[in-house]
C-alpha cells in the first residue's frame, strides 16, 4: 500500500491532496512500477526537473487513470509550461476522478480554457469553482476571480465583473498586509480589468487599443481604490481622470456611481452629464430612474426608466425600478406587470421579488405575496452565504 500526501509549492496553484491508499484496487503486478514512478514524478517536479516531472506523471496516469492527485500535477506543470491544450485534458480527467477537492480542478480548467479563448467554457468552469467558495493560496483565488471577472465585463454584466474583481484586490490586500495599497495598484492586470468594468466597455485587456489605455488604467486605478475602501485617494483618481478625459464614454457614468455613497445629491448631475456624452448609456438612465426613487420625481424617473427599456428590454433592473416607480405613483396593476417581468428575467434576484412581494401585498394577492417572500428569504440566504465566502 502506498500512502501518499501531496503538495504542490511552487507557481500559484497551492493545494494539498491526501490518498489514503492509490493502489488497493489494482493487482498487485502493477503496483510496484505506479508506486515508483508517483515517487519519481514527485521527486522530479520538486527538483524543478519540469520536463521529467511530465513525462514521468503522464506515465503513472496512463498506469492509474484514477489517480486524480496524478492529473492535478500532470495538468499544473502542463499549463505552466503554456501546453494549454494537453492541460485541458489532464484537468478534465482530475475531475472525472476527483470526489472531494473539485473546485481547485475547475478553477484550473476554467484558466486552461481561457488561455485556449474557449471563453464561454472558461466562465462556466470558473464559475462553478467560486460557488462553494474556492480555498486556495491567495494568488491563485486572485487569478481565478481576475479572469473571471474579466469574462462578465466581457459578456455585458460589468456589475458582477467589479464584484468578482473587488474580491481579486481584496485577496491581494490579505496577502500582503504591511503594504496592501502598493501591491493592489501595482498589479496591472488587475487596474486593467476594473478600468474595462467601470467602463462598462465588452472587451479583453490584451484587446485594448493603445490609445485608450492610459484611460482605463487611470480609471481602474479609481476602482480599485474604492476595493480596498480608500475612498479619500479614489476622489483624487476621480478628479484627476475627470481633467484628461470627462468627454469619453462610461467616465462620468463611473464617477456617478462613486458618488451615489460619498456625495448622492451631486450624483445624478454625473449621470446626465453622460447621457449628454452616450446618449445611448442604458445604465446611466437606470441609476437616473432609481435616483428619482429618493428625490420623489416619480415621472421623470419612469421616462428614464422606460427610455432604458426601449434600448435593453431585457434589462431586468430598469423593469425593477420602473414597477417600484408605479408604485409610488398607486399604479399597482402596472407595478405588477413590470416587476413580474423583472423575475421572468432574472428569477434569480433577491430585489425583484421582494419588490414584486409588496405590489402584491399593496394589490392584496395575500398567496402570491407569500410566495414572493419565500423565494426573497431563500435567494437572501443564499446570496449572504455567498458574501462571507
Amino acid at each position: 500500500m502506498l500512502t501518499v500526501f501531496f503538495f504542490l509549492i511552487s507557481g500559484p496553484h497551492a493545494i494539498a491532496f491526501q490518498s489514503a491508499d492509490t493502489t488497493s484496487s489494482k493487482k498487485t503486478a502493477d503496483r510496484e512500477p505506479f508506486e515508483k514512478l508517483a515517487i519519481r514524478a514527485q521527486s522530479a517536479m520538486n527538483a524543478e526537473q519540469i520536463p521529467d516531472a511530465i513525462r514521468l506523471y503522464a506515465q503513472a496516469t496512463r498506469l492509474r487513470p484514477d489517480w486524480s492527485e496524478g492529473w492535478w500535477f500532470l495538468g499544473t506543470l502542463l499549463f505552466d509550461t503554456e501546453r494549454f491544450k494537453e492541460a485541458q485534458n489532464a484537468f478534465t480527467h482530475f475531475l472525472a476522478t476527483e470526489r472531494k477537492q473539485r473546485e481547485p480542478g475547475f478553477a484550473m480548467l476554467g484558466l486552461t480554457e481561457f488561455e485556449l479563448k474557449h471563453y464561454e467554457k472558461a466562465l462556466a468552469a470558473l464559475e462553478r469553482s467560486l460557488k462553494p467558495g474556492l480555498q486556495a493560496d491567495p494568488q491563485f483565488a486572485r487569478n481565478v476571480l481576475l479572469h473571471d471577472g474579466m469574462l462578465n465585463a466581457l459578456i455585458g454584466k460589468p456589475d458582477l465583473a467589479l464584484q468578482r474583481l473587488t474580491l481579486a484586490a481584496n485577496q491581494i490586500a490579505a496577502a500582503y498586509p504591511e503594504a496592501p495599497k502598493d501591491h493592489v495598484l501595482s498589479d496591472i492586470e488587475l487596474l486593467d480589468a476594473f478600468g474595462i468594468a467601470a467602463l462598462r466597455m465588452r472587451t479583453l485587456p490584451s484587446d485594448l487599443a493603445t490609445d485608450k489605455k492610459a484611460e482605463i488604467r487611470q480609471t481602474g486605478r479609481a476602482q480599485a481604490l474604492i476595493a480596498i475602501q480608500d475612498r479619500v485617494a479614489a476622489e483624487i483618481e476621480f478628479q484627476q481622470l475627470l481633467t484628461q478625459y470627462a468627454s469619453e464614454s462610461g467616465v462620468n457614468y463611473a464617477y456617478g456611481v462613486f458618488l451615489l455613497k460619498e456625495h448622492p445629491s451631486q450624483a445624478a448631475s454625473a449621470f446626465r452629464r453622460e447621457l449628454e456624452i452616450s446618449p445611448s448609456h442604458v445604465a446611466a438612465r437606470i441609476q437616473l430612474a432609481l435616483r428619482s426613487l429618493e428625490t420623489g420625481e416619480y415621472e421623470d424617473g419612469i421616462a428614464f426608466a422606460e427610455q432604458a427599456i426601449d434600448l435593453e428590454p431585457s434589462n431586468f433592473v430598469a423593469h425593477v425600478a420602473l414597477g417600484k416607480l408605479y408604485l409610488e405613483l398607486g399604479k399597482t396593476d402596472l407595478a405588477i406587470r413590470e416587476l413580474q417581468m423583472s423575475v421572468k428575467l432574472s428569477p434569480g434576484s433577491p430585489d425583484a421579488h421582494f419588490a414584486l412581494e409588496r405590489a402584491f401585498l399593496l394589490a392584496n394577492r395575500k398567496a402570491e405575496a407569500k410566495r414572493e417572500r419565500a423565494a426573497f428569504e431563500r435567494l437572501k440566504e443564499l446570496s449572504d452565504a455567498a458574501n462571507q465566502q
